[in-house]
């Protein structure tokens, strides 16, 4: 026996409920599912240990040499210093931690964020560092959060600050990239800079 018209389209609209429904939880589970796999495994801080840029200078003019070598380590907190003063890298991010290893001119760096102030992710980045007066500057090569690649279009450069810590005579001429840091040549400073530096 056919039933009446009504009926039929009540028995449809609940099916159709009920598909909605099944839809709408099945990407709720899914979200809650992504935002955990993508939450941070690991408790990283943006502590970082201060290094002494303007006294190693005034003590490399002492010594009448031109050379100051930064190590891995140096960079690595140099780094995480810039960020401790300004977390807010892209709109809406804010770095809550980093750990950062350098190889050569590679900066690698495994930061914990949060988004929009909500979401909370892990994400690694391998940044290409250059010299640019007076800064270091860092421009993201790759980034990925958990395996999966990320459009470094994403990452804007970062500025790993030099050029503030160091005394006004005292100028960057390059920076030599290698396996244990960078050694920073300088230029020569005049005898009354030289003189300034020494006995100021």
């Amino acid at each position: 026996m056919d039933l009446p018209n009504s009926e039929k389209k009540e028995i449809q609209m609940k099916k159709w409920l009920i598909g909605l429904f099944t839809l709408v939880f099945i990407v709720v589970v899914a979200g809650t599912l992504a935002l955990y796999y993508i939450r941070p495994e690991r408790d990283l801080t943006l502590a970082y240990a201060p290094v002494p840029l303007e006294e190693r200078a005034v003590d490399m003019a002492r010594r009448l040499s031109r050379e100051l070598v930064l190590s891995s380590d140096d960079i690595e907190n140099l780094a995480k210093r810039a960020l401790a003063d300004n977390p807010f890298v892209e709109k809406d991010v804010q770095v809550t931690g980093a750990e950062f290893s350098v190889s050569g001119d590679r900066l690698l760096a495994d930061l914990n964020i949060i988004w929009k102030d909500r979401v909370s992710a892990a994400i690694q980045v391998t940044y290409r560092l250059r010299w640019e007066a007076p800064n270091v500057v860092a421009a993201a090569e790759k980034a990925t959060i958990k395996g999966i690649a990320l459009p470094t279009s994403m990452f804007s450069d970062q500025v790993i600050p030099i050029g503030d810590s160091l005394p006004a005579a005292l100028k960057i001429e390059k920076m030599t990239w290698g396996s244990g840091g960078v050694k920073v040549l300088f230029r020569k400073p005049s005898l009354q800079d030289l003189q300034n530096l020494i006995g100021g």
